[in-house]
């Protein structure tokens, strides 16, 4: 496998998970919760719910990529993690009610069907449901689109529909979702994708020889020092603090909307 360094865009996105993921945990007393599927989308997956791990949860990660796991207990925390491989997503071996949160990063447009999955994740958890997604009403989803029809990359992101907040806060009420609460994070002041890095990676690593490369994810570095950049740390403190609403949708790179079981 070919080695690849997450760039300071992915790894800003992942500073914003930590922190947002922390306030959750306290704001809505979370304890428990299960990311589902946990494989990754254009980075290293299964390392989206270290946040909520560090925060002091229990999580359950389903159908992982099982060599990045290894960085949990690098991080100390693997006693906070389960991992289950060959579920299915519609249909689970989870007791009713048996997460305070069940969520997923990225991956769900890409889920055949969304109604379905939305059901069962709202079966196994007794509270919240949370979708984080990409962007689509941000400057470099056109241009992303334009990389690839020149290219002649296909699409591999998922259904481009599900990639509007409106849409998804739809979609979970017409599940019997209540939102409580949405917003943009992830607004780093520069679109997503950049352009050179996105299309290195499709001729690496997607078509017929769908290759994976060896992630470094540079924010396990920072999370083992316990230190982090100045310009991140700033950053992101506007960032948060504005989350809520659509105030920063123009130029966030992700959004983010909460659903509650009536």
């Amino acid at each position: 496998m070919k080695k690849e360094v997450e760039v300071f865009g992915v790894t800003y996105d992942r500073y914003i998970l930590l922190k947002l993921h922390a306030i959750m945990t306290e704001e809505l007393g979370l304890k428990k919760i299960v990311e589902m599927p946990s494989h990754g989308a254009k980075a290293a997956g299964s390392l989206y719910s270290i946040g909520f791990a560090k925060a002091g949860c229990d999580v359950v990660l389903v159908n992982p990529e099982p060599e990045m796991m290894a960085e949990w207990k690098a991080l100390g925390i693997e006693e906070k993690v389960t991992t289950l491989y060959g579920e299915n997503i519609y249909k689970t071996g989870f007791a009713s009610n048996e997460f305070d949160l069940a969520w997923n990063f990225v991956t769900w447009t890409g889920v055949e069907n969304p109604e379905k999955y939305i059901h069962e994740l709202k079966r196994i958890s007794k509270k919240y449901v949370m979708f984080i997604t990409c962007n689509n009403f941000q400057p470099g989803y056109p241009w992303h689109r334009v990389l690839h029809e020149w290219y002649g990359f296909p699409w591999n992101h998922g259904e481009v529909k599900y990639n509007h907040i409106t849409t998804v806060r739809k979609l979970f009420k017409k599940c019997g979702l209540k939102v409580v609460e949405y917003g943009a994070i992830d607004t780093p002041g520069w679109p997503d994708p950049s352009g050179p890095r996105d299309v290195r990676l499709h001729r690496r690593y997607s078509g017929a020889t769908l290759k994976k490369p060896d992630w470094h994810v540079t924010l396990l570095d920072y999370v083992k020092a316990d230190s982090f950049p100045g310009w991140m740390k700033l950053l992101g403190r506007w960032d948060i603090k504005f989350r809520k609403g659509v105030f920063k949708l123009p130029m966030s790179h992700l959004f983010y909307v909460l659903g509650e079981k009536r």
